[in-house]
């Protein structure tokens, strides 16, 4: 297997095929606006915003593998954004999430063993590491978020 593949693999069963774990559209499957507004702590964070987060930071990854990264403190400032809002926000904001995935999907099938293992400056003046690293980061990231919504969800008896 190479590289490649393997991180095809990881995304594909984080967002599309189900595997030992549900992917994302299970998880988020059949909620509501109120259910994924919902908190168990009021410092906490809920199933939206986990979509917003998780959809932001992909976003800004494509950017950096397009040789545009970001500056770091301004993606934290306007990252985990209070959410709520009726059922065409929520859907939009999934919908955002995966758009996002399909085109980072699509430029990790469009990139050799070459582009993997170039080096990209993941932030504005942060270190740079190999493209498939950040890659594989994003997508181990990702993972977590959807376990992270699946507790969410059970917490709500859901």
């Amino acid at each position: 297997m190479t590289a490649k593949e393997l991180l095809l693999y990881l995304l594909e069963y984080t967002y599309e095929k189900e595997g030992s774990y549900p992917p994302l559209p299970v998880a988020l499957g059949g909620l509501t606006p109120v259910q994924a507004s919902w908190k168990p702590a009021q410092e906490r964070h809920s199933i939206w915003q986990i979509v917003r987060h998780m959809a932001h930071w992909m976003e800004a990854v494509l950017q950096a593998l397009e040789d545009q990264p970001q500056v770091y403190e301004d993606l934290q400032r306007s990252d985990w954004r209070a959410a709520s809002g009726d059922e065409r926000e929520w859907q939009a904001d999934v919908g955002r999430l995966y758009a996002a995935h399909r085109r980072f999907k699509d430029r990790l099938l469009s990139m050799t063993d070459e582009d993997l293992s170039r080096m990209i400056e993941p932030y504005q003046r942060k270190s740079t590491y190999p493209a498939g690293l950040r890659i594989l980061r994003t997508a181990t990231h990702d993972t977590y978020h959807v376990g992270q919504i699946r507790y969410l969800r059970a917490l709500q008896g859901r």
